[in-house]
């Protein structure tokens, strides 16, 4: 029982200490938990989870934390960032972590790396900071250059500060459900359960998506038992995946009490959508940022603020012809033509080719390319989600907006449409992103305190 109770206090947010909470109390305390949620205004619609309200109040709590953990003369809990390379994505990203861990007191710093930076570089910093007795915990920022081996390198950090959770001994107990320090993602998604009160017990869980930092985790933290050392969700969960058909996906999520949308841009292909007159995709290094880009697309676009690239494209086709995309397996399925480019041959329309600048290699990483049509738009609409469902979006894309013009993020879920129809629902922006990086300040003071390991 005591094992189980510790267990409990780590999840259920109890970061000064670990009380002793039966399941169903620590359950229904946190039902009254949490206060952020946003009215729709009507009253059949979804309750809009705001993340960012959530973030705030855990952000509190490890305040809290760190300060009581100060005041005992212990050493304030330090949070080491490796980045390499020049993904703009990747710097935004890392800049909201560091600006998080300032908020609640654990120090932070950057090692910045160019992208060509060897594994065995990389290998010899984490191996450095192993052993430095100052770092509480260690972030890589994902992705890493193609010739860098990211398992090799998530392994490379030790256990007890692996704050990503990413290795394999931290997913090996997650999925033996004991201790561990969990992917902040999956933290987070796990997170706006509970303390939103949406129940597991017994329930049906889609999950779209089956990534190793992602859809795996959020799978295996809803399907296990709630009275193991580290507790689950008891659900019955579906895990969708690449290779799940759209009409299977759909016949699934309607039988879902709970969506959880984890889907990226690699995992489901060949998704359909209507685009503007598009011949072919060329991007430049160095051109002025473009003024339009697959204007009424709802597929992944590019965000012009994250890239000084130009699109062009000629009349040939006609406009708003069905669209096939799918993308590469990986890299290496990438061959040079004799234009100069690199031909993307499993990228397909009714027009001709999409092609990339090789040019592109030397100023922007290849995975920065793919990182960006990451989710696919209006995955999940209101035919596919039942009646008072809970669905939780974890996708991020770029969209042009068809009144503006300008350039805005979006999830993976039809959101204004499926509001209607759903009990609970997160917003993006404003919902799991801020959660996100919550969870990964939480644990690093949990790595700080050598609670779990």
């Amino acid at each position: 029982m005591a094992a189980r109770a510790r267990g409990l206090g780590l999840l259920r947010g109890g970061l000064a200490g670990l009380p002793a909470l039966g399941r169903r109390a620590a359950l229904g305390e946190a039902r009254h938990v949490f206060r952020g949620f946003r009215s729709s205004g009507v009253r059949h619609e979804a309750i809009i989870i705001s993340g960012t309200e959530m973030a705030k109040q855990i952000q509190k709590e490890i305040q809290r934390g760190v300060e009581s953990w100060i005041s005992l003369g212990n050493r304030r809990p330090h949070l080491s960032i490796i980045l390499v390379g020049d993904n703009p994505a990747s710097h935004m990203y890392v800049r909201n972590k560091i600006r998080a861990a300032c908020t609640v007191g654990i120090c932070s710093e950057l090692i910045l790396k160019p992208k060509s930076v060897s594994q065995e570089e990389l290998l010899d910093i984490t191996d450095q900071l192993n052993m430095d007795p100052r770092v509480s915990g260690i972030l890589v920022q994902l992705p890493l250059p193609d010739h860098v081996d990211e398992r090799t390198v998530c392994n490379g950090i030790t256990p007890e500060k692996d704050v990503d959770g990413f290795h394999i001994i931290n997913i090996g107990r997650l999925c033996l459900d004991q201790h561990s320090l969990i992917p902040a993602t999956a933290s987070a998604v796990w997170e706006i359960i509970k303390r939103t009160g949406i129940e597991t017990f017994g329930k049906n869980v889609v999950v779209a998506g089956r990534s190793k930092n992602v859809g795996m985790p959020i799978a295996m933290l809803l399907h296990t038992d709630g009275d193991h050392e580290r507790p689950g969700g008891d659900a019955t969960v579906t895990i969708a995946h690449r290779y799940t058909p759209k009409e299977q996906l759909k016949i699934h999520t309607q039988l879902a009490d709970i969506i959880i949308v984890a889907a990226d841009f690699l995992t489901f292909r060949s998704y359909i959508f209507n685009t503007k007159a598009l011949d072919s995709l060329v991007l430049k290094p160095g051109s002025e940022k473009p003024k339009e880009h697959l204007a009424s697309c709802r597929a992944p676009a590019i965000p012009p603020a994250l890239f000084n690239y130009s699109f062009m494209s000629d009349s040939s086709c006609e406009t708003k012809k069905s669209f096939s995309l799918s993308a590469p397996q990986n890299s290496s399925s990438v061959n040079e033509d004799n234009g100069g480019c690199m031909k993307i041959p499993s990228w397909s329309s009714n027009c001709h080719s999409q092609k990339v600048s090789r040019e592109l290699g030397s100023h922007l990483h290849w995975n920065l390319l793919l990182n960006a049509f990451s989710g696919i738009p209006k995955l999940i609409t209101s035919d596919m989600v039942k009646e008072r469902a809970a669905v939780i979006d974890v996708g991020i894309n770029y969209v042009q907006d068809p009144v503006t013009g300008k350039t805005r993020l979006v999830g993976d879920v039809d959101f204004e449409a499926v509001r209607k129809k759903a009990s609970f629902i997160t917003p993006v922006p404003g919902g799991v992103g801020p959660m996100t990086v919550a969870m990964l300040l939480k644990n690093t003071l949990l790595a700080a305190k050598k609670i779990i390991y």
